[in-house]
């Protein structure tokens, strides 16, 4: 008999029942679950989907799209070379991916914004403190840096909130020394407020021409373009150190990370400090004085030897600009110049040295121009070993003091375990020459070895200066 088979009418009622209830519950249970199927696959479709320029598809490319602004701290093309902190930041990030970069400039944060949201960017980098994004993601800060007051340097007598009250400040669009001015303002402090699609170094350049009173931008950068307008000044800083960050498409999960951690291990390792040092280190090496006169001399006495600077710095592969720093540096642009130890003319040659190269009359600027150039260009193959710019920097660290002293501080630094090839290194060991702990053991003995270390510094402060000239000049800068 089958077991669900009954004669009795009461137990057929609740065996139907039974099974009724089964059924419905089975039922239930199917609906449930193709209730949750349908919203599971409306969840997947909802989820955010992977940007079109994700970490995968920029490897697999193996192109790194970033959009930046055309300015000496973010990206700039000098002699047909990217530069730029920023620029060298980014640099290091595609090495070490082994991607290739791709760089678009923007002219302002709408435009970068932009370039972010169709995809044709991955990264933007603002190259300022920028207000929170709603839209983008932002990485971890990389730096902070404090926002200064900039005023024409005849308005010294202006150092705090109060010494600005009724002042008109112009700030660059978007960034935050706007938000800073504007919760100043909300707190009672009598300014008026000007907000200008202008790179900083514009707004600062107005400043020093006295075409606006004020601007308010991050402190290195200040610092930085008062060597080209010396007239301009930071006054005061104003505010908490504002960080700087880069943006990123918020669903860019993956590259959120890597750029993060990529910017952990740098600040440890030492490549940012390194990267910061190239550009923003001896800031404070600024003598308004020497630098007017400086800025003087290259319009009256420049031009007439630029010419040879060109020609000989271009036979032994030189940047003409870093020979005409460094004959600066040497002799103030003077043919007649002597020094101390006797050495003479543009490039301030002794007198042994410009007769082993040839050199008939030390004060013939065309004589003592070619001669440096090429005693030099005999010190910079000496160095084969060091790569550029530490090789330069060693050459022109030995003009000054020697080939002799530097193989004493090569030989110091490999005794502590440094590189003798990176000029930061030299840096250290030379100056330790000075002390009789360890000149006593040197080939070459005692050598007053900060000269060179100071020597290297203004000729790069220098030809920083003529650089930046020549930028401008060519139109990769806005003008001043």
């Amino acid at each position: 008999m089958h077991p669900l088979r009954t004669d009795d009418p009461l137990e057929r009622k609740q065996v139907n029942f039974f099974l009724f209830t089964l059924r419905c519950i089975l039922e239930l249970l199917i609906l449930f679950s193709l209730c949750f199927c349908l919203r599971f696959v409306y969840h997947l479709q909802n989820l955010p989907q992977e940007p079109e320029l994700s970490l995968a598809r920029i490897l697999e490319t193996g192109i790194l799209p970033v959009v930046t602004r055309n300015s000496l701290h973010s990206y700039y093309i000098y002699n047909g070379n990217e530069m730029g902190f920023e620029y060298e930041l980014v640099k290091t990030l595609a090495d070490q991916l082994e991607l290739k970069l791709d760089i678009e400039v923007a002219d302002s944060m709408e435009e970068m914004e932009e370039a972010l949201s169709q995809g044709r960017a991955a990264i933007a980098i603002p190259g300022v403190p920028v207000q929170e994004q709603s839209l983008f993601r932002t990485t971890q800060p990389y730096m902070h840096m404090e926002l200064e007051l900039v005023v024409h340097r005849s308005n010294i007598q202006v150092q705090s909130k109060e010494d600005i009250e009724g002042m008109r400040i112009h700030v660059p669009t978007g960034s935050d020394s706007y938000i800073l001015l504007r919760h100043l303002q909300d707190d009672g402090l009598d300014i008026e407020l000007v907000e200008e699609n202008l790179l900083a170094e514009e707004l600062f350049a107005k400043v020093a021409a006295r075409e606006i009173e004020g601007t308010v931008i991050p402190g290195h950068m200040a610092r930085r373009y008062q060597r080209y307008y010396p007239q301009a000044l930071p006054a005061f800083t104003l505010g908490r150190p504002a960080p700087f960050v880069w943006m990123i498409h918020p669903e860019a999960h993956r590259l959120h990370y890597t750029i993060n951690r990529f910017f952990d291990n740098i600040l440890k390792d030492g490549i940012f400090e390194t990267l910061y040092n190239h550009h923003y280190r001896n800031l404070d090496l600024f003598d308004y004085v020497d630098l007017m006169r400086f800025h003087n001399r290259l319009k009256t006495r420049l031009p007439r030897y630029q010419h040879l600077f060109e020609k000989y710095s271009e036979l032994h592969g030189f940047d003409w600009r870093l020979i005409a720093a460094q004959s600066y540096q040497e002799s103030h642009f003077n043919p007649w110049a002597r020094s101390h130890a006797n050495a003479r003319g543009l490039m301030q040659l002794m007198p042994r040295t410009a007769r082993s190269l040839g050199v008939t009359n030390v004060h013939d600027p065309e004589q003592s121009i070619e001669a440096g150039v090429r005693y030099l260009k005999n010190l910079h193959n000496i160095f084969y070993l060091a790569e550029e710019p530490h090789r330069t920097y060693k050459a022109l660290g030995s003009y000054n003091v020697g080939q002799g002293h530097m193989y004493d501080a090569r030989a110091l630094a490999r005794r502590f375990g440094l590189d003798p090839n990176r000029w930061y290194n030299m840096e250290k060991m030379l100056p330790l020459l000075e002390k009789k702990e360890y000149y006593k053991d040197a080939t070459y003995g005692y050598c007053r070895g900060s000269e060179p270390v100071i020597y290297l510094k203004k000729i790069m402060l220098y030809y920083d200066i003529i650089r930046h000239k020549s930028l401008l000049e060519s139109r990769k800068l806005p003008p001043e």
